[in-house]
């Protein structure tokens, strides 16, 4: 994937031009934007219902909330949000984290990737629950607009995306083009180390294009993260041995450097989700991608 943290002063706004420049031809990306054990084609097709999140973790005790870890008060947050429950106290502790702290306390990458999918999920069904109106009415807006108030700063679902979870990827360049060095402070302090495709299947921007909403938790979140793709890549991908075709989400194409670039690669990640056989190579192509909007779309996770 291409990197320009380390460009030299004197030579990358002519270097990121020539990039940017690709990326526009290349195809404009829309923003919604391990281990683990795998279920297979039968078993993501019967759990395919929309389902409420379990209660357990929005019974976490309300009046201790400045006791909870981080990524647990994230947990909280989400799953309070999807039940219906009253998040106010979790508003004001995000906002007024002091960010050296927060930042500290995010210190292995499970701990980061669960809170910042959860920021990202619970915001946005906070926002459309509250008020949908900016979303339908201009949604590039409404992922750009800096309404997310945390540990001091004003941020978009842009900035947690694209500059935290994709590590400074600029929207348009599918992921080969990264300038972590030169964005705000805020995604310079928070941005992960290593770009992980499968938060492409647990970001939910609303639309019913997009992978359900599920309460990551820190301990489970590698679980969870493959379950999540495998059930999404499962309910979506449609595999045509006729005509060897396979055609994925647009979500691959739109980020393709985040699974790799390649067609060879993102068949990889099929097969490793049993989507396709293991001794096939179909072309790949993408399926469209819908953007009616579908606020509660929920899937359970038992752990």
């Amino acid at each position: 994937m291409g990197n320009t943290e380390h460009f030299k002063n004197s030579g990358w706004p002519l270097l990121i031009v020539l990039l940017l420049t690709l990326g526009f031809a290349g195809g404009i990306a829309v923003s919604c934007s391990s281990s683990g054990e795998k279920e297979n084609k039968k078993q993501s097709e019967k759990k395919g219902e929309t389902q409420r999140e379990s209660n357990r973790t929005a019974q976490m005790n309300q009046s201790n909330l400045d006791e909870a870890s981080f990524t647990e008060l994230s947990s909280n947050f989400v799953s309070r949000v999807i039940n219906g429950l009253s998040v106010d106290k979790h508003l004001d502790i995000f906002k007024n984290a002091n960010p050296d702290s927060l930042d500290d306390a995010l210190d292995t990458p499970r701990k980061r990737l669960t809170f910042w999918i959860n920021i990202y999920n619970g915001y946005t069904q906070y926002f459309l629950k509250t008020d949908p109106s900016l979303y339908k009415k201009n949604r590039n807006e409404f992922f750009s607009k800096a309404q997310i108030p945390i540990a001091g700063y004003d941020v978009s679902m842009e900035n947690v995306e694209h500059g935290v979870l994709r590590k400074g990827s600029t929207i348009w360049s599918k992921g080969y083009v990264r300038v972590r060095a030169f964005r705000e402070d805020f995604v310079q302090q928070f941005a992960v180390e290593t770009v992980d495709y499968r938060i492409h299947f647990a970001l939910n921007c609303g639309a019913k294009s997009c992978p359900p909403v599920v309460v990551y938790e820190a301990d489970s979140v590698a679980e969870q993260l493959n379950e999540n793709t495998s059930y999404y890549l499962n309910k979506e991908v449609e595999y045509n041995k006729e005509k060897d075709v396979v055609k994925v989400p647009a979500l691959m194409n739109w980020f393709s450097a985040d699974f790799g670039g390649s067609d060879e690669e993102k068949r990889a990640i099929l097969k490793e989700y049993d989507v396709i056989p293991q001794d096939v190579s179909p072309k790949v192509a993408y399926l469209p991608y819908d953007w009616t909007v579908k606020i509660e779309n929920y899937k359970s996770y038992d752990i």
